[in-house]
C-alpha cells in the first residue's frame, strides 16, 4: 500500500516545557505514553504508545488485572478512575496489567495508544 507511513506505535515528538528521561511517562496533547530515549528542552525523542510498562503507580489503592486506569497528573502517577482534576488524562485505554498492592509505588501499566480526556 503506497500511502502506509508507519504502524502508528511509536511518536516523535520534540521536548517542549521540560527535559524528558527514558521511561517517562508523557502526556502531549490527548496521547499518553512512555519516552523511549532522553531528550532535553525542543530535543526531538520517541514516545511509546502501546505496550506494557513498568510506571510511577499512585500509593493508596489496589488495583486488579485488567483495571481502568487514569494518569493522576499532580502525583505524577497512574491511578484508578476517579473525579479527575486539572491536567489528568482519562479514557486513554491504560490498564492494570497486574495486581498491585495499595502500597506499592510502581505498577505494570498496558497503554493502548488511544487518545484520552485532558482535563482542563
Amino acid at each position: 500500500m503506497k500511502n502506509f507511513r508507519q504502524a502508528g506505535n511509536v511518536l516523535s515528538v520534540a521536548a517542549a516545557a521540560a527535559a524528558v528521561a527514558s521511561g517517562q511517562v508523557v502526556v502531549v496533547g490527548s496521547l499518553i505514553g512512555v519516552a523511549a530515549t532522553p531528550a532535553g528542552i525542543g530535543q526531538p525523542y520517541e514516545l511509546n504508545l502501546d505496550g506494557v510498562y513498568e510506571v510511577p503507580k499512585a500509593a493508596g489503592s489496589a488495583w486488579t488485572q485488567g483495571q481502568t486506569l487514569m494518569w493522576d497528573a499532580s502525583a505524577s502517577a497512574f491511578a484508578p478512575v476517579a473525579t479527575a482534576a486539572t491536567g489528568d488524562v482519562n479514557g486513554a485505554g491504560t490498564s492494570a496489567w497486574a495486581v498491585a498492592a495499595s502500597a506499592d509505588t510502581l505498577g505494570l501499566v498496558r497503554f493502548a495508544g488511544n487518545p484520552g480526556t485532558v482535563t482542563a
